[in-house]
């Protein structure tokens, strides 16, 4: 589905397109992403990147990206199987779990929504929760196995993306209270100060001190320093916040698919306090949608505390455990059906959906862009040209938008070679400058087909060309 979802022209600029540019940009030794304006590791610390860059030698893009993302959550099943086996010591209630994750309706719209590396994270830091709180490493296990093998999983969890570290910390504090006091210490101090290091300086620094998310957030601040000085200055805010946001409702979101299991695990639920808080604070109700990749780290969260609650239950009222399984199921189901993607869904995406589709204007735009050109197109059309080194979300760079840069970083207009429009979805701003560039004689329609018009640069040569 997330092909077909692609091949029919509707995945976007943000984040496919910067997803896919920036892994271009490093396979081809270049470094600033024109689809945000920021340098490729200004925009996320997504160093894993470097883990796909031989595969955009090979001739990879959007779809091979979209597709690892369904595999890695298909294979997290693996890590959540392994994780309840070892708490619960029953394959029987293992299983119930596995199933539970391939039916919860986050699971299914995160390999819908296509690639992000806060998703790609998530098998990394389900076995990485593993490989620290399995007894038998814990008790039985060589050096290598008690020490070595999490740190990998939590090195490679981290390295897809710095908000992974501030899950780790508190993994970190789970451990402590679960007596392991050494190794947890050495993760919480490991996993702050690479968020410190990394996300709080270096991000800012490679940005210019700008965030991609900081305009989120309002009056509360733009920067993570801003936001702990609201805290601590005017809490009211934050609670205001909260309430306008329906922090509850977000909490029950999470919770509710897997039976409110996960609320008997507080230690647990400490890993994604954060990640919570940074979702439901801001101005936009898409943070804290169940079907974006902010929730990539709540779902981790909310699987791993529902494994542990069962837990507390079997080992306490061992009665109402015997029902939990059945319980489980029934919620993942119900919510399932209400909520998510799978086939017998209410209010399910079909194949049908995108197939029936008119893509030919696209598709002629694309025979008419050359592998190199300079473009300025949709944001739909934007992952299929973002094997370049320019290419801009139309009307930049005529009108800044969503680019977080200043505008020195805008190539001059002449070299603009191509502009792809659906002109019935352009707001009036981008229409009238549009017209205007082709009434100045800037530029000149190629082709309209199916509603996307073409348009050739036809003005002055820039100087020295």
């Amino acid at each position: 589905m997330v092909v077909i979802r692609h091949n029919s022209f509707n995945t976007f600029d943000f984040d496919l397109g910067i997803h896919d540019q920036s892994l271009w940009l490093l396979a081809n030794g270049k470094w600033f992403n024109t689809v945000c304006g920021l340098p490729v590791f200004g925009h996320h610390a997504s160093l894993m990147y470097l883990l796909l860059v031989p595969l955009i030698w090979i001739g990879a893009g959007p779809n091979l990206w979209n597709l690892l993302q369904v595999a890695a959550l298909g294979l997290a099943t693996i890590p959540v199987f392994l994780i309840a086996r070892n708490r619960l010591r029953s394959e029987y209630l293992a299983s119930a779990f596995g199933i539970a994750w391939l039916l919860l309706p986050t699971t299914t719209y995160l390999a819908w929504e296509t690639f992000h590396p806060e998703t790609m994270a998530v098998p990394f830091l389900l076995m990485a929760y593993h490989c620290c709180t399995s007894r038998a490493d814990l008790l039985v296990a060589t050096p290598i196995r008690r020490n070595v093998i999490p740190v990998c999983w939590v090195l490679s969890a981290m390295l897809w993306k710095e908000d992974v570290a501030v899950a780790l910390i508190g993994l970190g504090i789970l451990l402590i209270f679960r007596r392991q006091r050494l190794f947890g210490s050495i993760l919480v101090a490991s996993a702050t100060s690479y968020f410190v290091v990394v996300g709080l300086w270096l991000l800012p620094r490679l940005s210019g001190g700008l965030t991609a998310y900081g305009m989120l957030y309002g009056e509360l601040g733009s920067t993570p320093k801003e936001m702990i000085q609201t805290a601590l200055n005017n809490p009211s805010l934050i609670l205001e916040r909260m309430v306008e946001n329906n922090a509850l409702g977000y909490f029950a979101q999470i919770t509710q698919p897997l039976s409110y299991l996960s609320v008997l695990a507080p230690l647990t639920l400490l890993m994604g306090t954060p990640q919570f808080f940074i979702n439901i604070l801001t101005n936009n109700d898409f943070t804290w949608s169940y079907m974006f990749h902010y929730q990539a780290i709540p779902l981790v969260v909310s699987i791993t505390a529902a494994i542990e609650g069962l837990t507390l239950l079997k080992r306490r009222v061992p009665v109402l455990a015997r029902f939990a399984p059945v319980t489980l199921i029934v919620s993942v189901l119900a919510s399932a059906y209400a909520w998510g993607m799978l086939p017998y869904a209410s209010g399910a995406y079909s194949m049908d959906d995108f197939i029936a589709w008119d893509v030919s204007g696209w598709q002629s735009a694309l025979e008419h862009i050359g592998p190199d050109d300079v473009t300025s197109a949709q944001y739909n059309l934007v992952p299929h040209v973002t094997h370049r080194e320019v290419v801009y979300t139309f009307p930049n760079p005529w009108i800044q938008l969503n680019f977080l840069s200043d505008t020195s970083k805008f190539v001059d207009e002449c070299k603009i070679q191509w502009i792809v429009v659906q002109l019935k979805s352009l707001d009036s701003e981008s229409r009238n400058l549009l017209a205007s560039l082709v009434s100045q004689g800037s530029y000149s329609a190629v082709q309209t087909v199916a509603g996307v018009s073409t348009f050739v640069y036809s003005g002055p040569p820039c100087a020295g060309q």
